[in-house]
């Protein structure tokens, strides 16, 4: 199943327009091949030109690069990274060596966009994890429990703190941590992109339709072929399709709608706040953002979705379930408007742990960031790079002590299994939503 995203989303849609993409055509070869074009795979192909710059490198992708998942995410570049799962005692290791990970990811990323002067938005204004529902207040102290025993940066606010800093008294409670980025996630991908070094060669709408794999591996595409004696594959959501990690990896479909800029007067009505960006407590809850640009962002449906890309119908249902959850966070609001809404695939696993790691002598992987793909596809796409050339460091290390991703069921029984799964979840979410 190939990549067929929508053509609606609202970080992509604010961009200037780009110039024609180079396609593949005829017969290509190449030192290394990447499949994939988003943080990822822009990130591998860096950093293969640093280790190896005399290496042929070529980055294939289904779409534009940069505009499936990586441009239409929430934009958070998470500094702490948390669930259920990371606040049991006797996982901190686990979840450290993920911080570790988050805050190099941060630095990396942000040494890009001075380093190329990436227009992007790029704020570090941390983050809240909000529970707006007396039920889920127990995962609002126990993510606080979890920054306490690791030592990590936090804050608890009560209500009438998050009231005065985010313009809204929807919450109960919450925990911020300080050093997470909010950025706009088209520019930032774009920008990457657009500043890789000149011997990297992508190839835009050139999807992946078969492969042979072999000493030299030979990756077809309607019209061309690259042979490569060694590929990546970062193409995260889309994993599973091209037959990489099936009993381990499953994409998710999620739908994000952002408002118009708000008017000054509507500013005022809702207390002046700054940017913010808030992250559910609970693993299934809402994902808002207050941007720079004085716009809502709403992310309140993640679904299992076996065709994976949506309709402009699947669409307009979904965005009337983002209207009522503005509303209800801002009811003195009632006449803002939606201006985009789209939908986007992410990658999952049944533990929360990523794909890392070497497939076969010459085939490498890097996926399923459970929804923070942000950081998580910067620094492990520059890390597969070093894995595969032995290049040791204690990120590397940190990467490869992880647990590997849990196996999931075939088809049907996974079809039954992640809407049951989804379904429970969802469950005692209340206003959460």
């Amino acid at each position: 199943m190939l990549p067929a995203d929508d053509t609606t989303c609202g970080w992509i849609n604010s961009l200037p327009a780009r110039r024609e993409p180079k396609r593949l055509k005829g017969d290509v070869t190449a030192d290394w091949a990447i499949v994939g074009a988003g943080f990822t795979g822009l990130a591998a192909a860096r950093r293969l030109t640093e280790l190896s710059p005399d290496a042929r490198v070529v980055v294939l992708d289904a779409q534009r690069a940069g505009e499936s998942a990586s441009g239409r995410n929430s934009g958070f570049i998470v500094d702490v990274s948390t669930s259920r799962a990371g606040t049991r005692e006797g996982e901190e290791a686990i979840y450290l060596a993920k911080h570790r990970l988050n805050l190099a990811a941060i630095s990396a990323l942000e040494r890009l966009v001075q380093e190329h002067g990436i227009d992007c938005q790029w704020r570090q204004i941390g983050k809240y994890h909000c529970a707006a529902d007396e039920a889920n207040l127990g995962e609002v102290e126990a993510i606080a429990g979890f920054c306490r025993r690791l030592g990590l940066e936090y804050q608890e606010l009560d209500r009438a703190a998050l009231t005065q800093r985010l313009g809204t008294d929807y919450y109960l409670k919450g925990v911020f941590t300080p050093r997470a980025v909010m950025v706009q996630p088209g520019a930032l991908v774009r920008g990457l992109f657009e500043s890789l070094p000149d011997s990297v060669t992508v190839l835009e709408e050139s999807p992946v339709t078969g492969i042979e794999y072999g000493p030299t591996i030979r990756l077809h595409s309607a019209d061309g072929v690259v042979s490569t004696r060694n590929l990546i594959f970062a193409a995260n959501g889309f994993l599973p399709s091209l037959g990489v990690q099936r009993r381990r990896l499953m994409p998710m479909t999620l739908t994000a709608s952002l408002t118009r800029s708000l008017t000054q007067a509507e500013r005022q009505a809702i207390g002046e706040p700054s940017d913010w960006g808030v992250l559910a407590a609970h693993g299934m809850g809402a994902t808002v953002r207050y941007t720079e640009d004085h716009r809502i962002l709403m992310r309140n449906t993640a679904e299992y979705w076996p065709r994976l890309s949506m309709t402009a119908e699947d669409l307009k249902k979904r965005r009337v379930i983002h209207l009522d959850a503005i509303r209800a966070r801002f009811p003195a609001l009632e006449k803002l408007a939606i201006e985009y809404t789209w939908s986007g695939v992410v990658c999952v696993s049944s533990n929360l742990m990523p794909s890392f790691g070497r497939l076969s002598d010459n085939v490498y992987v890097s996926g399923g960031y459970n929804g923070s793909g942000v950081g998580g596809g910067t620094i492990r796409g520059s890390l597969i790079v070093d894995y595969a050339f032995d290049h040791d460091s204690e990120l590397l290390e940190d990467v490869v002590t992880c647990p590997r991703p849990g196996w999931i069921p075939p088809r049907p029984f996974l079809d039954l299994g992640a809407l049951w799964r989804l379904r429970r979840a969802s469950v005692g979410l209340g206003r959460d939503l």
